[in-house]
């Protein structure tokens, strides 16, 4: 993926960069009326910064409740084991509070103690805003990156997890991909870290930024 994604603002529309992304939530989103009080969250891979999410979650939830989310939206494939950790690797408890932790802090969070995705998670302050049905909202995501077909140039739809290791480009489109060599290790593309690990095949766009659910 190339350096500097933008992304969208789930609340508003706004195409931003994940730096001008979290000045805009704070400026223009983080007053809402209400008076639910929010812990406001950056989630980043920890190997590629430009997968990111901002997310905000009432202070009274847990750790626990941060983890449903990621297997949800980035992570989920087989069931795997999950664990939060902080400076020194010493393990978090899922039970942990929201509440807890201050603006600065960060965790690592690992998904899969075999094909390990892993995530950081950084406490970016508190925010307001109305009750939510969920606990978790989504307030901004990168957009999916275009990433392109080895032998044709297409939009790709899979990714060889057998090349993924040792090719520039192990990405390809519906038609390459049938005639590729490794037709049975293909996995399909998705704006997600985990992409080509173990099984895992997306969250089938449950949340995926669509223009015309937004309400200006």
């Amino acid at each position: 993926m190339a350096l500097g994604s933008t992304g969208n603002c789930y609340i508003c529309g706004a195409e931003l960069g994940k730096t001008a992304m979290k000045n805009h939530i704070l400026k223009a989103h983080s007053g809402e009326s209400g008076g639910q009080e929010c812990s406001l969250l950056k989630i980043e891979g920890a190997y590629d910064k430009d997968y990111w999410l901002f997310i905000d979650i009432p202070v009274e939830k847990s750790l626990s409740d941060v983890d449903r989310f990621l297997r949800k939206i980035w992570l989920e494939c087989c069931g795997h084991m999950s664990a939060f950790r902080g400076s020194g690797q010493s393990e978090v408890g899922k039970s942990r509070k929201l509440k807890t932790f201050s603006a600065g802090d960060k965790l690592l969070h690992e998904y899969d103690f075999g094909t390990t995705t892993e995530t950081v998670i950084t406490f970016m302050g508190f925010i307001k805003r109305k009750a939510q049905r969920e606990s978790v909202r989504l307030l901004a995501r990168n957009s999916p990156p275009p990433f392109r077909c080895a032998d044709c140039g297409a939009p790709a739809e899979y990714i060889c997890t057998e090349c993924m290791y040792d090719s520039a480009n192990p990405f390809y489109c519906v038609s390459c991909g049938e005639a590729h060599e490794h037709d049975d290790m293909l996995l399909p593309v998705t704006n997600s870290p985990r992409m080509g690990e173990c099984g895992y095949c997306g969250e089938l766009d449950t949340f995926a930024f669509v223009p015309s659910k937004i309400r200006t």
